[in-house]
């Protein structure tokens, strides 16, 4: 199960691209009235996904938010704030249809999902202020969504702010305490060894339930979509200059305005730029329909592309500064030996 799991983190944008095309294609040449069986199963595949992904969040880590007040303020505003401010005017000028400016907008605004603490793990930054980013946002962002998607679709689209409430109650609140209480019940079983053991078939069986959720939402639209293939591109290009801004900039305010160190700008940067998008799906899909899943489908196929370019661009800098200080050092140490050798 690792070695697939493995795969598909490897193929991941591949492989939402496959299933988005065979839904597209079944969609195409399949009986609508076939189709609304996928339907069914939209939701439960959702509580579903989230449910597997958020077994793995650790609750007591909760109380490293304290040791970094600042830090957690900063990183907070600007993926839960400045993010879906930056995402509103690219969405308003390129996206036509309200569902898919939906989609968009609840892409900006989600929290930050794993990758936050992936990138920042790799890159050597502050692990315990990205654990924390990911808690403290996730918490504040169950009242936020509603409200910053109802200042945002403004009259484009007829929302009722209770449905969207509902919608995260139950699939996000439900999943979250549902996987708190499958985490405990682990780990007095298994003990964490036998957690970390069981961690590659969640993150499995959360992806299938995130390529069902694109399958469906596809097939579901499909001939729409064919009789109007911009739903498809423009948020795309969309999503694309979205990610574009987003990461410079978050690195900018973080490292020059803010002053916060290399290790600290890592995760206010992932934090701001990688959204947890599972969440997005399944409350795009369960409170305004297929369509707005095509925005969020739009984001993922972008995030993790330009995730990985700044991963790059974050080694480059490390090396740099790395170099740097070999250099500094051996000068240091150059100018003991002369001094010691004038005495």
């Amino acid at each position: 199960m690792e070695r697939l799991d493995k795969f598909v983190k490897k193929n991941m944008i591949l492989l939402v691209l496959l299933f988005l095309v065979l839904g597209l294609l079944t969609g195409r040449y399949v009986n609508p009235g076939t189709l609304k069986i996928l339907k069914r199963f939209i939701i439960p595949s959702a509580f579903l996904m989230l449910w597997a992904m958020m077994i793995n969040m650790d609750l007591s880590k909760f109380v490293n938010a304290l040791r970094y007040p600042r830090e957690l303020l900063i990183g907070s505003i600007m993926s839960l704030v400045v993010a879906p401010l930056i995402m509103y005017p690219i969405a308003l000028i390129i996206i036509k249809d309200p569902n898919i400016f939906a989609g968009l907008m609840l892409a900006g605004l989600v929290p930050p999902g794993g990758f936050i603490t992936y990138w920042s793990g790799i890159l050597g930054a502050s692990l315990p202020l990205a654990v924390a980013i990911q808690l403290v946002t996730f918490v504040i962002a169950i009242i936020w969504v509603p409200y910053g998607m109802k200042f945002a679709i403004g009259d484009k689209i007829n929302m009722n702010i209770f449905v969207l409430i509902r919608s995260i109650l139950i699939l996000v609140v439900g999943p979250f305490l549902l996987a708190v209480g499958t985490r405990e019940i682990l780990l007095r079983k298994t003990g964490k060894t036998g957690l970390k053991r069981i961690t590659p078939s969640l993150h499995f069986i959360s992806s299938l339930m995130a390529f069902y959720l694109v399958f469906a939402g596809t097939s579901l639209k499909a001939l729409f979509i064919f009789k109007h293939p911009g739903l498809i591109i423009l948020p795309i290009i969309g999503a694309f200059f979205y990610y574009l801004f987003m990461f410079p900039l978050s690195y900018f305010v973080s490292k020059r305005i803010f002053k916060l160190s290399f290790e600290e700008s890592i995760p206010v940067v992932y934090g701001a730029s990688t959204k947890n998008l599972s969440i997005a799906m399944g409350l795009a899909i369960s409170t305004f329909g297929p369509l707005a899943l095509m925005g969020v489908v739009s984001a993922l196929i972008i995030q993790m592309p330009m995730a990985s370019i700044w991963y790059k661009v974050f080694e480059r800098i490390s090396k740099k500064r790395e170099t740097l200080g070999t250099a500094i050092v051996e000068e240091a140490e150059e100018m003991e030996k002369e001094t010691v050798s004038k005495l």
